[in-house]
């Protein structure tokens, strides 16, 4: 707070750059497919795609069959619609705590058009980085719904998903679509005006005395708060591989930014911060290291 009222055109300029983004790229990317998912939802999509993905999540992660809809609409969506997702199963009586204590391990991915279109293309001007980092982020976050796998035999509960009413579906979605958006837009806002006060507290250049790990150590450290800062960072990285690998792992933790998008439904479920925080730090461990391995391929 004193440093916004010392220096408020620098935070100004820093709050409209983090609508910017999230204006230009993330809102654009996301609404659309976040609307459609939660039609989906009101519309009662979540039993036939659960029951085409339930012996695969039931084998996999041993978790109730609705987890294949979550994991679909994560892959398809991006962030946060798996953890939402989640919280709509929770309150509809579908899924317990465990059962989204399990499922937040695997059902939290960025969206192919983010990867491809904004991170391949937009920032890396290559689209085979785009490729490598979907397909590595996509097998870590199931690689880690192995790792989390429910150890006993997940029950059924008892209670069932009802539909809205067919007049009141495209009011809701649109309407919970967008309250959403604004809260994905808060937190990119925040975060971002959080990573630029990095700067103007002097630890960017302190980072900078680092030498030949200065850009991925600034890679890493904007990473930790918002993914899209640390991804243009990794840009700037000459080596292709590792930069390939380190804007993976900064995908699949999110950062600050999608961690607190994350908590703020799951935390509805009852899932704990530090049991979400466990399972991405681990998701990103994994998806470094086939990113790197995978990157040769570049």
């Amino acid at each position: 707070m004193a440093l916004m009222l010392a220096k408020p055109d620098f935070y100004l300029n820093s709050a409209r750059q983090g609508l910017s983004v999230f204006a230009t790229s993330v809102l654009p990317s996301l609404f659309p497919f976040y609307f459609c998912s939660l039609l989906l939802t009101y519309c009662g999509a979540v039993g036939a795609i659960s029951r085409m993905g339930q012996k695969g999540v039931k084998l996999l992660f041993n978790t109730p069959k609705e987890s294949a809809y979550a994991l679909f609409l994560s892959m398809l969506c991006g962030y946060p619609v798996g953890a939402s997702t989640i919280s709509e199963l929770y309150d509809a009586g579908l899924i317990n705590t465990d059962d989204a204590r399990a499922m937040c391990a695997f059902c939290s991915t960025s969206g192919p058009v983010f990867m491809i279109g904004t991170l391949g293309g937009a920032i890396f001007h290559n689209q085979g980085v785009g490729w490598i980092i979907l397909l590595s982020h996509y097998l870590g976050a199931i690689i880690n719904g192995l790792i989390f796998r429910r150890k006993r035999i997940a029950t059924q509960p008892q209670t069932f998903f009802v539909k809205a009413d067919v007049d009141n579906i495209m009011s809701n979605a649109i309407s919970k679509a967008t309250i959403n958006m604004l809260y994905v837009g808060g937190y990119i806002v925040i975060c971002d005006m959080l990573a630029d006060t990095l700067s103007l507290v002097g630890a960017t250049d302190i980072i900078a005395k680092f030498g030949n790990i200065a850009t991925p150590l600034k890679a890493m450290l904007f990473g930790a708060i918002e993914m899209t800062k640390g991804a243009i960072e990794c840009a700037n990285l000459k080596d292709v591989r590792l930069a390939c690998a380190l804007c993976t792992a900064i995908i699949s933790l999110g950062g600050l930014s999608v961690t607190l998008q994350n908590y703020t439904y799951l935390s509805k479920c009852n899932v704990k911060l530090h049991q979400i925080l466990t399972r991405k730090l681990a998701q990103c461990a994994i998806s470094f290291a086939i990113a790197y391995l995978f990157s040769f391929c570049l």
